[in-house]
């Protein structure tokens, strides 16, 4: 996939367009899937839009799945990292769209990130997120230790990228963070990328009573479920076709969304979680031309999945 900018942009998407875009994505997944024998679960946001809304939440911007870490990597060998018209993008694969998840790319509609009074630059094709599914340890006390050192050690990883995380004026904080920076950089992204991965898989996913995803800041420990009761694929409505969704979605969507979920959101809550600006890409021939000038304080080039959901919490 290559990377894209301001120059690429053509004319502004609607949100039809938009979650047209995120539906062919997940038909195409659903698919291949369907074809290999690989087991997935509509995840998050999206489930609940199963669930509540037999698609789409009216005002949701992206698209999720979980599915079992063995299952993701099955995944990528077998579809060569294409599937369909699709790119498939394995985790820490590029260091300017940097996840610790798998993406599902389409460059049929372009996405930059909202800023007041404009976008940020942050440009890049609207996306498919699958999140591996871990074991995960038999006590809620337990599973929260484990959850933390995977933060402690997501959070070196993010030093050796240079991607700041401490944005005060704390003369301390300051000083600590450029030195870890230095430490970390000095070290290298890819062992401290493999630290993270190896605490994350220390419990095998057949082995575990308990299972969940461990690699989004969005949710956390309340991803933790029983594997016997969550495990078992059934399948939704969704947007007209029939998706794979968890056995157990109520549980999972109690402790995501709490007991009263199915009810909808206030009026003034319905909003999209990242608000993105979607676009039409530049097709082959055509002749960019060059929008107004970023707003000040824009984004910097480089996108953080890890940063993102940062900000969101």
């Amino acid at each position: 996939m290559r990377d894209y900018d301001y120059s690429d942009l053509k004319d502004l998407a609607t949100d039809a367009d938009h979650k047209a875009a995120m539906l062919d994505l997940l038909i195409e997944f659903d698919k291949f899937c369907e074809t290999h024998g690989l087991t997935y679960y509509l995840s998050g946001g999206t489930l609940l839009g199963a669930v509540r809304h037999n698609g789409f939440i009216p005002w949701d911007d992206d698209v999720d799945v979980n599915m079992p870490r063995s299952d993701c990597e099955k995944l990528m060998e077998l579809s060569g990292g294409r599937i369909g018209d699709f790119e498939l993008m394995p985790p820490n694969e590029s260091q300017r769209y940097f996840a610790y998840h798998w993406k599902l790319y389409s460059e049929r509609i372009l996405i930059a990130k909202r800023t007041k009074g404009g976008i940020g630059g942050k440009v890049y094709p609207i996306f498919l997120d699958i999140f591996p599914i871990e074991g995960l340890p038999d006590t809620p006390e337990l599973n929260r230790e484990h959850y933390d050192e995977i933060r402690r050690r997501k959070d070196r990883v993010r030093h050796a990228r240079n991607v700041r995380k401490y944005r005060g004026r704390n003369p301390y904080r300051i000083l600590r963070n450029r030195v870890a920076s230095r430490i970390y950089r000095s070290i290298g992204v890819r062992p401290l990328f493999d630290k993270v991965i190896e605490h994350a898989t220390s419990i095998p996913f057949e082995d575990a009573d308990h299972i969940g995803v461990m690699m989004t800041n969005v949710h956390t420990t309340e991803e933790r479920v029983v594997k016997s009761e969550y495990a078992p694929v059934i399948r939704l409505p969704f947007e007209g076709h029939d998706l794979a969704a968890p056995a157990g979605y109520d549980t999972y969507l109690r402790q995501l969304y709490g007991a009263n979920y199915m009810e909808w959101l206030p009026v003034h809550k319905r909003i999209p979680r990242h608000d993105f600006v979607t676009f039409f890409p530049y097709g082959p021939g055509e002749k960019p031309r060059v929008l107004d000038e970023r707003v000040e304080g824009g984004d910097a080039a480089i996108t953080d999945d890890d940063e993102m959901q940062d900000e969101l919490e």
